[in-house]
């Protein structure tokens, strides 16, 4: 009796493994079960030294540093780099982020920015903190680095600290403050003087002043010549224009950042080891019925050229689309989509180098690090 529960209960288990690998061939479809049903060849022994960045510390003649890791979720701005002079930047880091809740659905982070002037090897010679915040109206306004300052371009103030060490908060100079312009004064001031001088430029609401009428608000801001300065009681059509001059002369008060893709001859692509095949089915649209769209998950092995020395990084969770070709058994490289996924993996990093410094800049924006790499010899 005892041997034939036994032989019950595996032939249960069995039907009921088979039930379970019928559902999942159901739901990923027979032909994306039956490739992933197929063995893997396995990874070639020269790959297996890769590493992921983070377990990285050195390699060759080089040292890697995590120089910063933002707890934020805001890539764009979490680094940002600006070259101030031969063998000098200023870098910037997210170093910390509290959320808050105001309530009433008001809810957000609140950051700590640390800049960082660092010299040709790396090394920290001085320091500056501002706080920034997610909400367009907190009372810490809005900070952009540009132009080898910084500035907020809401509480309308300019530090000249990357350049001369002073951290004093220095005031835009007001234009017109007690709006006894009248409408041609103002139009032929803007376009006499402001348009053609002006290096920087952007319209702006006076809303946290609160002595200004309402219907006065409209303003510019603007920098020339060596000066920030704000022009208050500005027409629409004044303000529409500057709106309109800064984005096509490329003059708009935003932040600059040196920190950018990775280049084409920075990563190579050496090698892509699939793990699963998976598809999807997409909804219908207004002009397509539902389609069904598949793609490989796995991991991409690359090379990070310096000078005589190569980094060497595997990175995991690596999607390839696979739109044209369904292929029906797993293969270890993928000529045909070597493109598609460099270009995909050079958006998963920032880069920064310069001639005139003895180290470089690594960013790895999935995680949310910045690494410094420095020549060890």
């Amino acid at each position: 009796m005892k041997k034939k529960t036994i032989k019950y209960s595996i032939i249960t288990a069995i039907v009921l493994f088979l039930i379970y690998k019928l559902n999942v061939s159901l739901a990923l479809g027979m032909d994306t079960f039956l490739i992933n049903s197929l063995p893997s060849k396995e990874l070639p022994s020269k790959y297996k030294e890769y590493k992921n960045l983070h377990e990285v510390k050195n390699f060759s003649n080089h040292k890697i540093i995590l120089f910063g890791k933002s707890k934020g979720y805001y890539p764009n701005i979490d680094f940002q780099i600006l070259e101030i002079s031969k063998g000098e930047i200023i870098l910037k880091l997210i170093t910390k982020t509290e959320p808050y809740d105001h309530g009433g659905g008001n809810k957000g982070d609140d950051f700590l920015n640390t800049v960082f002037k660092m010299d040709s090897y790396g090394n920290i010679s001085d320091t500056l903190n501002y706080k920034t915040s997610s909400s367009n109206q907190s009372e810490f306004g809005d900070v952009v680095l540009l132009n080898k300052q910084i500035v907020n371009k809401d509480l309308l103030y300019y530090q000249t600290w990357p350049t001369d060490g002073n951290k004093a908060k220095k005031a835009f100079i007001p234009i017109n403050k007690d709006l006894t312009w009248d409408a041609e004064k103002l139009s032929k001031y803007y376009h006499d003087t402001v348009l053609p001088n002006c290096i920087y430029l952007d319209n702006f609401y006076a809303w946290r002043d609160k002595s200004i009428p309402v219907d006065k608000r409209s303003s510019i801001i603007y920098f020339a010549n060596n000066q920030w300065y704000i022009l208050y009681g500005v027409e629409s059509k004044i303000s529409d224009d500057a709106q309109k001059q800064s984005f096509n002369q490329n003059k708009k008060v935003t932040n600059e950042n040196a920190l950018s893709k990775i280049p084409n001859d920075k990563i190579l692509f050496k090698y892509f080891q699939k793990l699963d095949y998976n598809s999807n089915v997409m909804g219908r649209t207004q002009a397509n019925d539902t389609y069904t769209y598949y793609y490989w998950n796995g991991i991409a092995y690359i090379d990070i050229p310096f000078a005589n020395d190569t980094l060497k990084l595997k990175k995991e969770d690596v999607f390839m689309d696979d739109y044209d070709t369904k292929e029906k058994s797993i293969y270890d490289t993928v000529k045909d989509k070597r493109k598609e996924l460099e270009k995909s993996l050079k958006s998963e990093y920032g880069f920064y180098t310069n001639t005139d410094l003895q180290f470089t800049l690594l960013q790895d924006k999935k995680d949310n690090s910045l690494y410094l790499i420095k020549k060890t010899k």
